[in-house]
């Protein structure tokens, strides 16, 4: 007697069914994977932003400190003259090309900016820190004065240039920071924030300006 022989197997319906349950596995798979991939991405470069932001804060207020008068402070820019590699000789090697002698000797001039177009704050034109904008209702740079006796608008424990401005024998009442009124400015105040993408990292600092002659 002949044996017959197995016909079990999988139908093409089955089959079918076996190839899409795989294929939605595979996507499932692949889209944790890839998207794993890209919050590893998201993460380190939002590192490399705030770590190249904290840097540039950290210089911008380290050669604040150390310098010896203060230039046309605004809100988006300011300068200070210091003698940074203590040559006593115009020029100096500590920033050169970046910045240029004044002509005055022993001292230079370096100016910081913020770039709105290029959400930028440099150090002579050169990029300190990318992807910076302005905290909302905060200027990027601004100054107060240890001089008390102008604190008039309220009594607050801070000078303001505003107050400077209105200080009868200091300020020109023009709402301009300028004149003899930024001999009285003794701190530059730093806000700023990075973003990239939707992570954004707030800094803000203070820098005496402990020098001034």
């Amino acid at each position: 007697m002949r044996q017959r022989r197995s016909e079990a197997g999988f139908t093409l319906i089955e089959t079918m069914v076996a190839i899409g349950l795989f294929a939605v596995v595979s996507t499932g798979f692949f889209s944790v994977m890839f998207s794993g991939v890209r919050g590893a991405d998201t993460a380190r470069s939002i590192v490399r932003l705030t770590e190249e932001a904290r840097l540039g804060l950290n210089r911008i207020v380290r050669d604040t400190r150390e310098a010896d008068d203060l230039l046309s402070p605004t809100a988006i820019s300011y300068e200070v003259r210091t003698d940074y590699d203590a040559s006593g000789l115009a020029g100096g090697t500590v920033y050169s090309p970046l910045c240029t002698a004044n002509g005055e000797l022993g001292y230079e001039d370096v100016t910081y900016a913020y770039n709105a177009v290029a959400r930028t704050v440099t150090l002579c034109g050169s990029t300190l820190v990318s992807g910076a904008e302005p905290i909302t209702g905060e200027p990027v740079f601004s100054y107060t004065s240890n001089y008390l006796e102008y604190d008039t608008n309220p009594a607050d424990g801070v000078t303001t240039p505003e107050e400077l401005d209105d200080a009868v024998g200091v300020g020109n009442n023009n709402d301009t920071l300028d004149g003899v009124e930024i001999n009285f400015i003794s701190a530059v105040k730093f806000a700023f924030q990075v973003r990239d993408g939707g992570q954004v990292e707030q800094f803000r600092s203070q820098a005496q300006l402990r020098n001034r002659r």
